[in-house]
């Protein structure tokens, strides 16, 4: 499948999605205004973190591993599906009992009240649910079903739109929180059942290699460390804003952040369910220029249309998006998309780095990226005040760039040197 082709099925999943997510948001912004959604964004940054914890963050291995073994070595394939679900198993339990157990501090110290323990309390009980559906759905990746991960994504989004709205309306931001467990938790009722029938392969309690354990738990440090990292900047960041400016402020750059997620959900998605199968196949120099130039021939002109139209409608954005109590976000849109735009635009190289099992590069960058996005928030905050942080966020993803570029130039232009990328 071609990478149009994923754009074009990641894009009909995708528009359901924003559809779904617009009303959510409109819900969402007149029941709860710009002090529910901070709290909502500190919420979904726990609920990441603690999701990815709890399948021992090994989606991208599998998916790799499933993709190179499938139609090569069925049974190693096998035994990767094996490996994934026993982790999944383990991880899931353990981090599930620390969630439940630390629930109130949880609650204290990410959303500032204790009102929410029961949330993470549920979260904690199905997080075995969550980290299962995870695992199908990386496997689906692997196969290369993409027709069939678009189906569960459009229920998922489906299911996201009628339970949120409804538990939002009558409980307010407690229903809101809620809804982001129980969607979650339920979807995995929809998506076994169809990994069941339509995807072939045997799972059984013997023993399986210790190398295919080894191997996806190289990419659990990977994507615990980015995904654990990211999300705590973004607590921290948003914290800051609540501390040196106040909660609905903080309201306002979520919001922004929303509408950045939103319009590059697309391009993510393609990115995961077409790059990193596709570039885990590559072996060779040329094929890796290639592949990712023709990407960035396509992925690079849409995102700044996107970006150029989302700033130009802007206004029309934040009236029917939100409400009049949001009007104040107007300023941060163009930052924000020069940003995204300097994001999208990192990504091929950054997915090569997943692909090819960079751990430690990959590591290192992640945290130092992180951790100076925060710290370029606290010096622009300072300066600029909130529109400090579409500042830190545009110069760091430029940085990031760059460093890109020059960490990978060898790699993909140079055709006399072995490919040989792992570290």
């Amino acid at each position: 499948m071609n990478f149009i082709k994923t754009i074009v099925l990641s894009g009909i999943s995708t528009i359901i999605k924003l559809l779904s997510l617009l009303v959510i948001n409109k819900i969402v912004a007149v029941y709860i205004g710009p002090s529910g959604i901070a709290i909502i964004g500190q919420f979904q940054n726990l609920l990441k973190i603690i999701t990815t914890f709890g399948n021992g963050a090994i989606n991208n291995g599998v998916t790799k591993y499933v993709a190179e073994y499938n139609g090569v070595d069925e049974t190693k394939k096998n035994d990767v599906i094996r490996a994934a679900i026993i982790i999944t198993i383990i991880f899931s339990f353990l981090v599930g009992l620390i969630t439940f157990i630390g629930s109130s501090y949880l609650s204290l110290w990410i959303l500032k009240t204790n009102d929410y323990h029961l949330i993470i309390k549920l979260l904690g009980i199905t997080l075995i649910l969550i980290s299962f559906n995870t695992i199908f759905l990386s496997i689906i990746n692997g196969y290369k079903k993409i027709k069939l991960l678009v189906f569960i994504n459009i229920v998922s989004s489906l299911l996201s739109l009628i339970i949120t709205s409804l538990l939002t309306i009558k409980y307010g931001i407690f229903g809101a929180l809620l809804s982001l467990v129980v969607v979650q938790s339920i979807i995995l009722f929809v998506t076994f059942p169809l990994v069941y029938k339509k995807i072939e392969f045997r799972f059984s309690l013997k023993n399986v290699e210790k190398s295919h354990y080894r191997n996806l738990l190289a990419y659990s440090l990977m994507a615990l460390i980015s995904i654990s990292i990211g999300s705590l900047s973004q607590i921290l960041i948003r914290n800051h804003i609540i501390d040196q400016l106040s909660i609905e402020e903080a309201g306002y750059w979520q919001s922004v952040w929303m509408i950045s997620s939103m319009y590059l959900m697309v391009f993510s998605i393609a990115f995961s369910t077409y790059y990193l199968p596709k570039l885990s196949e590559l072996q060779t120099h040329e094929e890796l220029k290639k592949e990712i130039m023709s990407g960035y021939k396509i992925i690079l002109p849409l995102v700044f249309i996107s970006a150029a139209g989302i700033y130009i409608l802007r206004d029309f954005i934040i009236s029917h998006l939100f409400t009049s109590e949001f009007s104040a976000m107007r300023f941060l849109f163009a930052f924000q998309l020069i940003g995204d735009f300097l994001k999208m635009a990192s990504f091929s190289l950054a997915y090569l780095m997943v692909s090819k099992a960079m751990i430690k590069t990959y590591i290192v960058t992640e945290i130092i990226f992180s951790m100076s996005f925060y710290i370029l928030t606290i010096v622009f905050v300072s300066i600029r005040g909130l529109e400090g942080v579409t500042h830190a966020y545009a110069l760091n993803y430029l940085l990031y760039l760059v460093t890109m570029v020059i960490l990978f130039k060898r790699i993909i232009f140079n055709k006399k040197e072995t490919l040989n990328v792992n570290d």
